[in-house]
């Protein structure tokens, strides 16, 4: 729904149309999609389950070299774009500065349901309040995103970074999500590079 939402707001019809063909499925499976001429994300969080969370980078890491290494066409990337600890807090860099580490899933949901008025109790899950979230947030809440998650992983000591694949990832808050949204919008003229 996110980023049904992001393609909404950087569509100028008929010169700019942004389509996200999303799946839910596991990253391994982006070499098998039919979209071969086109850029590839996984979307995920880290939720605490740092097994399968250090698989799926490794995945987009590899499959990011091997296409990249393909000379016969051009270089199609596979980006992985993720949240540490979730999306909550992805959604709460829209419309406030956040730099709070938690370490329980659930912690970040008080903070969400301030930030977009919502009732304390809300389902946020819910596609319902998703929706309702989503509707809050402006391209202009997109790019202060981008540049609070840059803010973020700027202010992170390097030597607290651990490897995973070729990427470099830090303790929670991190993000590599905002770097794909950020390529998105600059791809399409809505940010400079």
């Amino acid at each position: 729904m996110y980023l049904d939402h992001v393609a909404k707001l950087i569509k100028i019809f008929p010169r700019r149309v942004i389509v996200f063909n999303s799946i839910i499925d596991n990253p391994q499976r982006l070499h098998k999609t039919s979209y071969e001429e086109y850029d590839n994300a996984a979307l995920f969080d880290y939720d605490f389950k740092e097994e399968e969370f250090r698989r799926n980078i490794e995945i987009c890491d590899k499959l990011d070299k091997k296409y990249a290494s393909v000379k016969s066409r051009p270089a199609k990337r596979v980006y992985h774009a993720f949240s540490n600890v979730n999306f909550d807090l992805w959604l709460i860099l829209h419309k406030i500065d956040f730099n709070k580490s938690v370490s329980a899933n659930h912690e970040y949901l008080k903070d969400l349901r301030r930030v977009y008025n919502l009732e304390k109790d809300a389902d946020i899950k819910s596609e319902k309040l998703i929706s309702k979230v989503l509707e809050q947030i402006t391209l202009d809440d997109v790019k202060s995103a981008i540049g609070r998650a840059d803010k973020i992983r700027n202010q992170k000591m390097y030597t607290d970074h651990i490897n995973i694949g070729s990427s470099i990832c830090y303790p929670n808050p991190d993000f590599s999500i905002h770097n794909f949204i950020k390529e998105v919008l600059v791809n399409c003229g809505e940010m400079i590079g």
